[in-house]
């Protein structure tokens, strides 16, 4: 059965309805998916369906049915609106409550080039948006509240993402620095512009080291920071005291929520150049994640530098998103690149993968929620996460979804961020064009 999926996208103040993102990136052959058998959603569908009514903009995509959680009553559920003291609103994990007095932290971690890698701290991250840069690559923004952590990075540039994760889950975003289209975003956005520019870290922003510090000063993939010296950093920064963050949206219980489909293990085809597989292990009760070696290439389990350990999740959150080319040269290589605009607002498909099981219904982000991020099932009920780490995977509208023998796959669709980019610059007398915008040295 073929399913229209849409949702309304915000322009200035006003909202206007929005098609889906079309174009794909060709590449190296890709990931090696089991064949669809339940076809979720499909583009072809999209493209020759009639526009849905107003009353349609705000139901949820019916694709299977799912009951009302039940969880036993003995077993608490913290969320969506308040927690505990000694709850961590972002994992649902008893902590110092002095520890959520404190602003949580947005550090922007590369993905790419493979010899960024391995990254240093992201399994210590009470959770990790995976989202789409540009050219078909993926970039990290990883928020930190519950741990300190002595190194965290590479740190690199932001995306426009960012103007709506940090203000999402209430963070400084720390970052080395943006092109000059995405940081007139930042700067534009209340909660990192005007009065609120101390919530953004960058060296763009007169930020050195500490806490931004670079091991190689001509090396991109150099900068690394410390959590805690980041917090004190913002501390001289601001005669506003930072106060503790109205944290809301999330819900947690150690009790899986009813109406799953059996799921261990979730591939994500971002591009030919980007592929991720998540799988659960039923014997720690977590998902292990496993990236590409090189494009179209074997996946290997991903490993932290800092802790020498792989990377888990006891939550892994597929967000179905609308995708635009925001018109922002990012990049340069083969002829350049913009960025995209990942429309994080209203509603859209959701995902949840928690216990080995995929629970289907959609996520919600608008003025009813305060701008905060909500999972609901398509019953209206809201889907609780295992308590502990959750990463976010964001990926197209259009991408097309299947689930065979637990085995759940996604074939992204790279919206096209060459067309209507500024060419590249003159190349200069060395015949060098830079990768990024370049930032300030340390």
């Amino acid at each position: 059965m073929f399913v229209l999926v849409w949702q309304r996208v915000r322009t200035g103040a006003m909202f206007i309805a929005a098609g889906l993102t079309l174009s794909a990136c060709a590449g190296p052959p890709p990931l090696a998916l089991p064949t669809p058998v339940i076809i979720l959603n499909s583009p072809a569908a999209a493209l020759t369906a009639a526009p849905p009514t107003p009353e349609a903009a705000t139901a949820a995509p019916v694709v299977t049915t799912a009951t009302a959680p039940i969880a036993p009553t003995d077993i608490p559920l913290y969320g969506p609106d308040t927690y505990p003291d000694n709850i961590n609103p972002l994992t649902g994990e008893q902590v110092d409550p002095a520890k959520l007095n404190r602003i949580p932290l947005a550090l922007k971690i590369t993905n790419f080039p493979l010899s960024a890698r391995p990254q240093w701290g992201l399994s210590l991250a009470d959770i990790v948006v995976e989202h789409l840069t540009e050219a078909g690559l993926t970039r990290f923004t990883a928020i930190y509240l519950q741990h300190d952590v002595a190194k965290v990075g590479p740190v690199r540039s932001a995306r426009y993402v960012d103007a709506e994760i940090a203000p999402m889950f209430q963070a400084a975003l720390v970052t080395s620095g943006s092109s000059f289209g995405t940081m007139d975003k930042l700067r534009r956005s209340a909660w990192l512009g005007g009065a609120n520019g101390w919530r953004l870290v960058s060296e763009e922003s007169a930020f050195n080291c500490p806490p931004l510090c670079r091991e190689a000063p001509n090396d991109i993939n150099s900068l690394f920071v410390n959590t805690d010296s980041v917090r004190q950093a913002l501390a001289s920064k601001t005669t506003q005291g930072l106060g503790k963050p109205e944290l809301s949206g999330l819900a947690f219980s150690a009790a899986a929520p009813a109406g799953g489909q059996p799921a261990t293990e979730l591939n994500i085809r971002f591009s030919g150049a980007a592929q991720v597989a998540w799988r659960y292990n039923p014997d720690t009760g977590r998902y292990n994640r496993w990236h590409e070696t090189g494009p179209g290439g074997d996946l290997i389990m991903h490993v932290d530098a800092l802790t020498n350990v792989p990377i888990t999740a006891a939550n892994v959150v597929l967000l179905s998103v609308s995708h635009v080319n925001n018109l922002v040269p990012e990049d340069f290589l083969d002829g350049g690149n913009c960025g995209v605009e990942i429309q994080i607002w209203t509603s859209g498909p959701a995902r949840v993968f928690r216990d080995g099981q995929v629970i289907e219904g959609r996520w919600q982000r608008d003025q009813t929620t305060n701008m905060r991020l909500r999972l609901y099932d398509h019953a209206g009920h809201i889907i609780s996460l295992k308590p502990g780490n959750t990463w976010f995977d964001i990926v197209t509208l259009n991408s097309v979804l299947s689930l065979e023998n637990g085995v759940f796959a996604v074939i992204n669709k790279v919206p096209d961020t060459r067309s209507f980019c500024l060419p590249p610059p003159t190349p200069t007398p060395e015949g060098l064009l830079p990768v990024e915008t370049p930032t300030p040295g340390p």
